[in-house]
């Protein structure tokens, strides 16, 4: 079955499944990094948002020997776990003093987002982009963002430079910032894990900063003092590692020696562990405590 078959087969399936109470269709979304994916919908017709579950990881399942039952049990699964009860009301983003305190920034990379950079109000930061959402912290699916477009500039009647000084006031208070040891962070993802491991991890001297929430932790760099506090509190400057959109891994500049193995490293994890639309950077950054600069 080729993909196209199997994009018709699942609505055909689902409709039949769900019946004329909840509609399913795809929609094609493009995601950060220019990853285009198809977003399949199943929503309730009584009810003004849903869930999106992206068909393509499932038809690599299916290519890896799932069989198509199997999958669609996993879809209809997945929706159910995630349908909302209750509507919500988005009359509010049309309000500018109602998401005034909502406004969050993130970072992107700039040339892999070109495209959707001519439709946003955004900031150059190195060879990233800094651009905003309006987020959302009490959806019926938990925590979530809207992406913030030029059109939206005009409706409030503000400019990128406001939207960027709410954004950089605002994303501390919402996502406060969190910073754990590479020792600590592993123990509480694989507490099992070898006693080795966590000895190697604390002697890394790494650091993964992000935010409470997870959610677009990379932007954290961005936030006053947070950089400058921790190379001050180990006495030398930092590289950062652009672990994914998330988070960033800080390490003493002294622990290590050539920023172009960093780099490969990077690469490396990227490539093989990373979705490719959470992939922030390929290579590793600066933190120079004199200037308080981040460089490539």
């Amino acid at each position: 079955m080729n993909y196209e078959t199997f994009k018709t087969s699942t609505v055909t399936s689902l409709c039949k499944y769900f019946g004329d109470q909840i509609s399913v269709s795809l929609q094609p979304i493009i995601k950060n990094n220019n990853v285009k994916l198809d977003g399949l919908i199943i929503q309730d017709r009584s009810i003004n948002v849903s869930p999106t579950i992206y068909l393509d990881y499932y038809y690599e399942d299916f290519l890896a020997g799932k069989s198509f039952s199997c999958i669609l049990d996993e879809i209809i699964a997945s929706y159910q776990n995630h349908v909302p009860s209750r509507s919500i009301d988005l009359s509010f983003f049309m309000d500018y003093d109602k998401i005034k305190y909502r406004i969050i920034h993130k970072l992107i990379h700039y040339e892999q987002n070109e495209e959707i950079l001519k439709s946003v109000p955004h900031f150059r930061y190195l060879d990233l982009a800094v651009v905003f959402c309006c987020y959302l912290s009490d959806t019926p699916d938990g925590n979530a963002s809207i992406l913030i477009y030029n059109h939206h500039l005009k409706l409030w009647h503000i400019s990128a430079e406001h939207l960027y000084d709410l954004a950089i006031k605002n994303t501390p208070i919402l996502l406060p910032y969190e910073l754990k040891s590479m020792e600590d962070t592993l123990k509480n993802l694989c507490p099992d894990l070898p006693m080795i491991s966590m000895n190697t991890a604390a002697r890394s001297g790494m650091y993964v900063l992000s935010n409470t929430e997870k959610l677009y932790g990379a932007s954290t760099i961005l936030y006053p003092n947070v950089l400058s506090f921790f190379a001050k509190s180990i006495g030398c400057d930092l590289y950062i590692l652009p672990s994914s959109i998330h988070e960033v891994l800080l390490l003493p500049q002294d622990s290590f020696s050539h920023i172009s193995d960093l780099n490969c490293i990077i690469k490396d994890i990227n490539a093989s562990q990373v979705l490719k639309e959470e992939i922030l950077s390929d290579h590793a950054y600066r933190f120079e405590q004199k200037s308080g600069l981040v460089t490539f």
